[in-house]
């Protein structure tokens, strides 16, 4: 039996509904299929599938599919459908240049503004990801890891930058699903309490230092990657 590719959001034979809410469903059901790589670059989306999952009609499916293309996690032609975008070594590395950007602004005014209650929040994804990194879970570390990175973004205080950091962030695991199941040998877990110390130090410049640390190791491994998989598969086609 082939496994579903979307966790239900909705109730069992829910009617299917439109709106934000449902939409919202729509768009967070892929993205959490591609974080856990139930879903992987190059896939395409069962429609039927994901209106049942996600209690939704056509018309919720079409907005919550768009919003994904325009976070770069989904494209759509006439006559494949929509698929898992499968992005290229270039792409790639404009995905992290454009983080350490986004990342440096949000990580010099979270030093600015740090708080006990902000440290308190990053500590507790800091031992999440810990415990899963002891227990070999690396799927469910890199988890804690992309929330690590998006809770600086909220705590930051730019709506904007934090969103765009957030599709950014989401794009990561299309960069890993070239891996064709190989396990990860890389760990940023050591570089994120550096980051953390540093920011509650009010040490900006420190913070951003570890942190590009951290994205620059991660950007050569998923390189190595992806440019084997163009070797063996060539390059992504158009869509």
């Amino acid at each position: 039996m082939t496994k579903p590719q979307f966790r239900r959001k909705a109730p069992a034979k829910a009617e299917l509904k439109s709106g934000i809410d449902a939409e919202e469903r729509v768009f967070s059901l892929v993205v959490e299929a591609v974080q856990d790589q139930r879903l992987r670059a190059g896939d395409r989306l069962v429609e039927r599938e994901l209106a049942e999952a996600a209690g939704a009609n056509r018309q919720a499916i079409r907005n919550g599919l768009l919003r994904l293309v325009n976070a770069g996690l989904v494209e759509i032609s006439r006559n494949k459908g929509a698929r898992i975008v499968r992005l290229s070594a270039a792409e790639a590395e404009q995905v992290f240049e454009a983080r350490m950007v986004v990342e440096t602004g949000l990580l010099q005014s979270l030093a600015r503004n740090y708080t006990a209650e902000a440290g308190a929040a990053l500590q507790d994804i800091l031992r999440a990801e810990g415990a899963a990194y002891d227990e070999g879970n690396v799927v469910q570390a890199r988890h804690h890891s992309r929330r690590f990175h998006m809770e600086m973004g909220r705590l930051a205080g730019n709506k904007h930058l934090s969103q765009l950091l957030y599709d950014l962030i989401n794009c990561q695991p299309l960069l890993m699903s070239h891996r064709h199941g190989r396990p990860s040998e890389f760990s940023g877990h050591n570089l994120h309490i550096k980051t953390m110390g540093a920011l509650a130090r009010g040490e900006g410049d420190e913070a951003v230092h570890y942190n590009n640390q951290l994205l620059t190791a991660l950007k050569s491994e998923m390189l190595l990657d992806i440019k084997a998989a163009e070797d063996q598969d060539g390059p992504p086609g158009p869509c």
